[in-house]
């Protein structure tokens, strides 16, 4: 049932969006007003469409198919908009940017969505930190671009001494990817205090300590670029998982005010932030559940060669 669901769901939107795409109601409006008769009488199918579309059509059609195509310029004009406003306002990129002399801290970049980041980096040239208290694994080892620091980000002062290390041996990083996360399943009762003040420390408050140690250098050289990895549970609490989808909530507005900072306090138009919410990903973390939620939901695999 779940699947004829979301198959169902899938087909609509697929319809919607091609409803809304300003090229077909575009299309027709164009056919209806501007088709040579002569060339539609050549062909017994195009001249029956034409009959169709002229008798009845256009009487009934008109207006629905020009609201159609205003509302698909409207959704194209907010989509550039969009783009526009996460680019600071920006038409062309920030100058200065060049992948091979950029440095990025990843936070729990050794598995899962953080590892696929940190080797989509590194492929680019970027020199990238790995902050993580699991250990690296081999592949990322043996990648000369991958250096790793075991640092437990719920701590400001380790990740105060990590950032120092970082800038004396790498340099001051220009990209920070706030990854790190640990979610437990519990009720709201059943939680347990020290499960709490973790999972709020990795989720949620890490955020504060990385901004701290690497935005002011951003904001004296107006570059670099803030990379919030949140959740789906930003935007809806999960049963059983209240405590997690509270950090990811969070973390949204941890980026979105800290974007309205760097825009209005420090005035750093060349610094970027973005915040992501990915759904359901195959990660170490949804292994517990894997089976149940690739029925219902479908899990993403991550692409970490």
């Amino acid at each position: 049932m779940t699947d004829i669901i979301s198959s169902t769901l899938k087909t609509i939107n697929g319809i919607a969006a091609v409803a809304v795409h300003p090229l077909v109601p575009a299309s027709l409006l164009t056919f209806v007003a501007y088709s040579p008769p002569d060339m539609l009488r050549r062909s017994p199918s195009l001249n029956r469409l034409h009959q169709l579309l002229t008798a009845n059509f256009v009487v009934r059609y008109r207006l629905p198919l020009q609201i159609l195509l205003v509302a698909g310029i409207a959704r194209y004009l907010n989509r550039a908009a969009n783009r526009w406003a996460l680019n600071n306002w920006r038409l062309t990129s920030h100058p200065g940017w060049r992948w091979a002399n950029e440095i990025a801290v990843v936070t729990g970049g050794c598995n899962g969505i953080g590892k696929a980041i940190v080797i989509g980096l590194a492929q680019k040239g970027v020199t990238v930190a790995v902050l993580d208290t699991q250990p690296m694994p081999a592949d990322l080892r043996a990648n000369q671009k991958v250096k790793y620091w075991k640092c437990d980000i719920t701590s400001p002062e380790a990740v105060s001494a990590s950032a120092t290390e970082i800038r004396a041996s790498l340099g001051n990083p220009s990209i920070v990817v706030n990854n790190a996360g640990v979610a437990y399943t519990h009720s709201v009762i059943e939680t347990d205090p020290e499960d709490l003040r973790r999972i709020f420390g990795v989720n949620l408050l890490s955020l504060w300590s990385t901004a701290k140690e690497f935005i002011p250098d951003m904001i004296m050289k107006n570059k670099g670029h803030i990379v919030t990895v949140a959740s789906m549970a930003s935007y809806s609490a999960l049963p059983t998982a209240v405590d997690y989808s509270a950090t990811k909530a969070g973390a949204l507005a941890f980026s979105e005010g800290l974007s309205c900072e760097i825009k209005h306090v420090y005035k750093a138009s060349g610094i970027l932030t973005t915040v992501v919410h990915p759904m359901w990903v195959r990660t170490n973390m949804t292994a517990a559940h894997a089976e149940r939620v690739e029925q219902s939901y479908g899990l993403v695999e991550v692409d970490s060669s």
